[in-house]
């Protein structure tokens, strides 16, 4: 198995489920949030992927995922400070070049089974389809909302907040969408 969704998973859960908006705001002024971000990704990328550490590939990609995101998201926000017209422009920059780097990792590890895994943990760890099902309710609900947000923010004319009610409803629609596939297969 590649590891394409799971790196695709890590960046879009430490990106929008587990980056709040003081650690924008602290990102936008301070070089140590842009660290604390980063290093979130970093603990999600040793936890999902855990049982592939075994091999030296995974390492090295972690190294340059956490590497290039530092400097790709302090990049962002110098640009954001001296050009902020183009806000919209850099954060879909910024979300393309992570995903660029993310896919080259996966491309770079290639095909991978987990190691010291079992039973249903292995089966889980496994199927592409939970953890496909794990990416696109993260899409639907944070990314989604964020992404709407940024794309509407000169309309708004307002602060972001997290309208849950549509992440709710997103999440219900992928959650049965996925189950109906699971009881049917």
């Amino acid at each position: 198995m590649t590891l394409f969704v799971y790196l695709y998973f890590i960046h879009f859960l430490a990106d929008y489920t587990f980056q709040s908006s003081a650690i924008v705001k602290y990102k936008s002024e301070h070089f140590l949030g842009v660290v604390i971000h980063t290093t979130v990704h970093l603990l999600l990328l040793l936890i999902v992927l855990a049982p592939f550490l075994p091999d030296n590939k995974v390492w090295l990609s972690i190294g340059v995922i956490y590497v290039t995101h530092i400097m790709m998201d302090q990049t962002k926000v110098t640009l954001n400070r001296v050009r902020a017209r183009y806000i919209r422009f850099f954060y879909f920059a910024d979300q393309i070049a992570h995903l660029l780097i993310a896919t080259a990792c996966a491309w770079y590890i290639g095909p991978l089974m987990p190691k010291y895994l079992t039973g249903q943990a292995l089966s889980l760890y496994t199927s592409q389809s939970f953890v496909l099902y794990l990416l696109i309710l993260t899409l639907v609900t944070y990314f989604y909302d964020v992404t709407r947000y940024f794309v509407r923010r000169d309309y708004l004319k307002k602060p972001y907040r997290r309208d849950y009610r549509t992440m709710l409803i997103n999440a219900g629609i992928v959650t049965v969408a996925f189950g109906v596939c699971w009881i049917a297969y």
